[in-house]
């Protein structure tokens, strides 16, 4: 008879699971995908310690026919389990453990219910977060059916979900709320040291993961060229540096008087050369939920950007993305070109036609 032997890190003790059925190809395949889903649960912070959620649904002896009753999370878990040496922390992180999540909240869980499951998430999420997630349960079943783990996939020619994909949503600050946002971090007691970065961030469009892994090695000795080749991103062990960025191994960014003049001030009289630019009071660098809690805030404290919406400051919440896009949107306001603006901030010109193309009409015809 075939059982589960779990950790003593799963219960607080070695615990064997019996799953009261009898050795066979099938059973046994059955029995790596309640191993993987409690792995996943347990890495996700979703483990159930009482074991009731693992436990088989009946005591028949488990055959072809009836492996349907294998849930979705259960095919998804042991499909990513294979690919995790392969896929990126952000990844893994973004993609992967959201698409768990949605897959739990969903009350449709049995292969045989896969239209309900389509509906459902069609129902309650975006059409595009219910695309991306059926996109990635379509792969992860047709992995297991590749492998025998499921006879058939129950998805195959139902997994497309009909209708015109959101436009993301460019939404950029002006130059009014720019000062407000600024001016609110200026004399935030908590989160005045992020003011810089702030700035920083309006000034070069850059992405977040590029900004905090910046060190004085990256910037040229007069703070006139800045040269992002690294970044900062979450993963299962938490941050890690990597090297390039999302588009490229590097880039080079020209720093217009404003610019130099922020990173002089910031500049040491004595810096090493992995010395983080932007730093905590304490003199540690500066992490993602540092910026996460000063801009949007933690619980029912809302950030210093959450709370400028909430009085009615600026135009709505938005998130601190949205630097990027106002950084981008004043560039093509300016007149610059297209293509030139996506060699600076790390895109294909391809993307700031696409998502930016409503600004760009609004730039007025020069006379000859």
């Amino acid at each position: 008879m075939l059982s589960l032997a779990l950790p003593q890190i799963y219960c607080g003790k070695r615990t064997n699971m019996a799953l009261n059925i009898a050795s066979s190809p099938e059973h046994l395949k059955y029995a790596e995908l309640k191993a993987r889903q409690m792995e996943m649960d347990f890495l996700s912070g979703h483990f159930d310690i009482s074991l009731e959620k693992y436990k088989p649904i009946n005591t028949v002896a488990i055959t072809p026919s009836n492996l349907l009753k294998i849930t979705f999370s259960e095919i998804y878990q042991t499909y990513i389990e294979s690919r995790k040496k392969n896929v990126s922390p952000t990844t893994w992180k973004g993609t992967y453990t959201n698409t768990i999540n949605h897959l739990n909240d969903c009350p449709y869980k049995l292969l045989s219910e896969a239209l309900q499951l389509k509906d459902w998430l069609i129902a309650n999420r975006t059409l595009d977060t219910a695309r991306r997630i059926l996109m990635q349960v379509n792969a992860a079943c047709n992995w297991a059916a590749e492998r025998n783990l499921i006879q058939i996939n129950p998805f195959a020619g139902k997994a497309k979900i009909k209708g015109k994909k959101s436009k993301p949503q460019i939404h950029p600050f002006s130059n009014a709320e720019k000062t407000a946002i600024l001016d609110a971090f200026a004399k935030s007691e908590k989160f005045r040291y992020l003011t810089s970065l702030i700035k920083f961030f309006f000034l070069t469009g850059c992405r977040t993961s590029e900004a905090i892994a910046l060190q004085w090695k990256h910037i040229k000795s007069d703070c006139s060229v800045i040269s992002f080749e690294e970044t900062i991103v979450l993963g299962k062990g938490g941050a890690q540096r990597k090297k390039g960025t999302k588009q490229s191994p590097q880039r080079s960014f020209p720093c217009n008087r404003q610019l130099q003049e922020l990173l002089l001030s910031l500049k040491p009289e004595k810096s090493a050369a992995t010395a983080s630019i932007f730093l905590r009071p304490d003199g540690s660098s500066i992490s993602h939920q540092d910026l996460r809690t000063a801009w949007y805030g933690k619980g029912n404290t809302p950030g210093i950007v959450r709370q400028l919406a909430a009085d009615g400051a600026i135009d709505g919440y938005r998130p601190q993305y949205n630097t990027r896009h106002t950084m981008i949107s004043a560039c093509l306001e300016a007149g610059i070109s297209p293509v030139q603006i996506a060699h600076w901030v790390g895109n294909s010109a391809e993307i700031i036609f696409r998502n930016y193309a409503g600004l760009i009409n609004k730039i007025q015809v020069p006379e000859f």
